[in-house]
């Protein structure tokens, strides 16, 4: 998953979202106008909260091993500080379902984002953020499996192949001994056929 398709995802759920919230009523009420205002404004943090997740997200995945370690405790230790934070929540399973992570456990992650997505308390931005991820999450899971039974595959067609080698090399070995047995005895023959 890049980057660029979480921006694209972000774009187009926040032009989904500003088309729903259009009123049929376009009155000159101020009450109606400031509503908006405020709704607007807190869809622009609601946007801006989860863009700053995203670029988290690529920034991550750029550090060094002993960044990567600093930033996942800093990370830990804001969540024992405060476990309500859902951002900090949602930046570890962010560290731990990156492929290039040195915490990476994805097994960990999907728990975090199948809480996070039962919790019921993220916007719908985060939702789709957290979505998306634990999406993300669970095709990687399965591609791991599929490797590993394809790894299976592999090992069990290699021992085959082993045995296969060592029957035909066995097999080889009675034949020159047997083509042996026949050439000695040709020699004998043709030594007794010209001795009267």
């Amino acid at each position: 998953m890049t980057i660029n398709n979480l921006y694209v995802v972000l774009i187009c759920l926040s032009l989904l979202n500003a088309c729903a919230n259009k009123h049929a009523d376009h009155g000159p009420s101020t009450i109606k106008q400031n509503a908006l205002i405020n709704t607007a404004t807190q869809e622009k943090i609601k946007q801006d909260h989860v863009i700053e997740l995203i670029k988290f997200y690529e920034s991550y995945a750029s550090l060094g091993i002993d960044e990567q370690k600093k930033i996942y405790a800093d990370t830990s230790v804001a969540i024992l500080e405060n476990g309500q934070d859902k951002s900090q929540h949602i930046r570890l399973a962010m560290m731990h379902s990156l492929p290039s992570s040195r915490v990476r456990d994805i097994n960990k992650a999907q728990i975090l984002l199948q809480d996070l997505l039962q919790g019921g308390n993220l916007s719908w931005l985060e939702y789709a953020l957290v979505n998306l991820l634990y999406e993300y999450t669970l095709d990687s899971t399965k591609q791991i499996q599929k490797n590993r039974d394809e790894t299976k595959k592999l090992e069990a067609a290699q021992t085959k192949y082993e045995n296969l080698q060592q029957k035909y090399d066995a097999l080889e070995q009675k034949l020159n001994e047997l083509k042996n047995i026949e050439k000695t005895m040709n020699e004998r023959d043709t030594h007794s056929a010209n001795k009267p």
